[in-house]
């Protein structure tokens, strides 16, 4: 009878769907396989030195390499029970051990139940690698590049600096070209992040949509900035694939120490961001070292946010200023430049060098610019000379599909004809996204709208642009005026600019032209035009004069009793 029951349990566990074996604890052969075991063996008798039929009576060490481990584990029940995945080649597979005793509880010898579970680990790396990886990029992504950090900041006497870095103009290209495009260079920027970053040391993530970090496992200032530089070069060079040629992006970098600037993740990340945010601040295609005045800084820009937001609710702090452009040798008005200014309750009048920017980022920029075309429009309505009114655009508003619908608009409102308005761009906004910058070039053309070419000379392909683009004036850049009395380059600049402006049959303007010193010598290089405090600064109109004098007043007072 208990041979008849031993003999049932022995079917019962062949037929069993999991895969049993038994072993001997003294020499660990293989005392028992049941037939699901050998069925799963006979999809692997490739890896290994035996087949099924030979399984029962071979050593358990046909599964290790290095089977002492094996060994120790199951030859004392006190180790049991025991989970493990090994790998054998390609293939992965769970063991599972536990203990089998009499019932006088003495130690008979180990059980394993078993399964290859090739494609379920393969299924959990991946879900492994979404997890801490970008899909796009490949990069580490925000949560993995944290802990990078927690266990580098675990470290005893540990030191290291990260990098936050934040792509300039990405955005104009996402939304232009469309997010195929903006994928693919973003998977060109991991690329060229893997190279510059191609020391075993360094880590890069993708924290989210165009902003990136590196950590940099020491906080050698010389290293680090010399990297900092080669990034900023290296993502500054042109994107081109397919049909898409020499797009123009960049990347500003902020750089956060530890521990001089932070001992935990938070601490470190946050002072990184308002890092960056102060490279942006300065100009893109920066880096900058953290400093706690920052964080001050930071807070009065979010405060000038508000501000300026608040102002543009009810435009009576803000204002056109008018600077003619004159004829160089009969000194006729041929044109006036507008320019916005903006009174401060409290900090009196606020630099278009600081609340520009400030407009731009935070996306106040559409609103402030449409103040400014409309004013402007408005105003040259009523001057006597018929003069035109030249309007600087930021480099935000090419593009996109919006500037000529709001030229349009302007000149409808105030009926000013179109030939009267001269549309400024700097080279900034040629950098952008060149066959969307034709497309609006072409449609303010077609309305009979000027253009002008502001700041000649201090973009990265100037000469390039006067070839690809329609250009009706050219302004030489006022630092090449003004040095051109005492540069023999920079007078050659401004002489062989004239001199192409006189083939191409543009007008040539020379800004910053402040002495007569100025004057005499672009006068001697054949401009045709200049615009500067020689001439005449930058004032209001008639209707806003009492205001801005009675302001002006106030400020003086003020100073006064300080």
């Amino acid at each position: 009878m208990e041979r008849h029951q031993t003999s049932k349990l022995l079917r019962m566990i062949d037929n069993m769907p999991v895969a049993v074996m038994t072993v001997d604890p003294d020499d660990f052969t293989i005392t028992y396989a049941n037939e699901t075991s050998k069925d799963l063996i006979r999809q692997i008798e490739h890896l290994l030195p035996i087949q099924a039929e030979n399984l029962v009576g071979t050593s358990i060490d046909v599964f290790h390499r290095h089977p002492e481990h094996q060994r120790r584990l199951i030859s004392d029940p006190a180790n049991l029970p025991h989970s493990a995945r090994i790998r054998l080649g390609p293939e992965a597979l769970d063991l599972k051990v536990t203990a089998i005793t009499a019932d006088n509880g003495d130690f008979l010898g180990p059980m394993l139940t078993w399964a290859i579970v090739t494609r379920e680990v393969a299924a959990e790396e991946r879900i492994l690698r979404l997890a801490q990886y970008d899909t796009l990029t490949g990069l580490a992504n925000r949560n993995t590049f944290q802990e990078w950090i927690e266990d580098r900041l675990a470290q005893p006497g540990h030191r290291m600096a990260v990098f936050f870095l934040d792509l300039d103009g990405f955005k104009t290209i996402n939304d232009t070209r469309g997010h195929g495009v903006g994928d693919a260079v973003l998977r060109i920027v991991a690329d060229r992040l893997r190279t510059i970053c191609s020391a075993p040391d360094l880590r890069i993530g993708r924290i989210g949509g165009d902003e990136f970090a590196v950590l940099l496992p020491d906080d050698e200032s010389a290293r680090a900035e010399t990297l900092a530089g080669q990034l900023v070069a290296a993502l500054g060079a042109p994107y081109s694939f397919g049909d898409h040629v020499n797009m123009q992006i960049g990347t500003s970098i902020g750089i956060a120490r530890s521990p001089d600037h932070g001992d935990t993740v938070e601490q470190i990340l946050s002072r990184a961001d308002i890092a960056l945010y102060v490279a942006k601040a300065a100009g893109k295609g920066k880096y900058t070292v953290y400093e706690p005045i920052m964080g001050d800084r930071i807070r009065e820009r979010e405060h000038l946010k508000a501000d300026l937001r608040a102002a543009l609710q009810t435009m009576e702090d803000l204002f056109v200023f008018y600077q003619p452009i004159v004829d160089i040798r009969t000194r006729e008005v041929k044109a006036r430049e507008a320019l916005v200014r903006w009174y401060h309750r409290e900090r009196g009048w606020i630099s278009p060098a600081e609340f520009i920017p400030v407009a731009e980022e935070s996306g106040l920029i559409d609103q402030l610019s449409r103040f400014v075309l409309h004013r402007a429009c408005s105003d040259a309505m009523r001057w006597e000379d018929e003069a035109r009114v030249a309007v600087n655009m930021s480099a935000t508003q090419f593009g996109n599909g919006t500037l000529a619908a709001l030229v349009r608009e302007a000149l409808a409102k105030s009926g000013l004809p179109a030939e009267r308005l001269e549309i400024e761009v700097t080279e900034t906004a040629l950098l952008t996204a060149e066959h969307d910058v034709v497309g609006d070039f072409q449609q303010l053309h077609r309305l009979g709208v000027r253009i002008a070419l502001d700041d000649f000379g201090t973009g990265y392909s100037s000469l390039a642009h006067l070839r690809l683009y329609s250009f009706d004036k050219i302004k030489i850049d006022g630092s090449f005026v003004r040095d051109a009395v005492t540069r023999p380059d920079c007078a050659a600049v401004v002489k062989a600019v004239a001199d192409l402006g006189r083939r191409l049959g543009v007008t040539t303007v020379a800004e910053g032209v402040e002495t007569v010193e100025h004057l005499e010598r672009v006068m001697e290089e054949g401009c045709s035009e200049i615009q500067g405090y020689l001439i005449k600064r930058p004032g209001p109109e008639p209707v806003d004069q009492p205001r801005v004098m009675e302001i002006n007043r106030l400020l003086q007072a003020r100073q006064a009793r300080v």
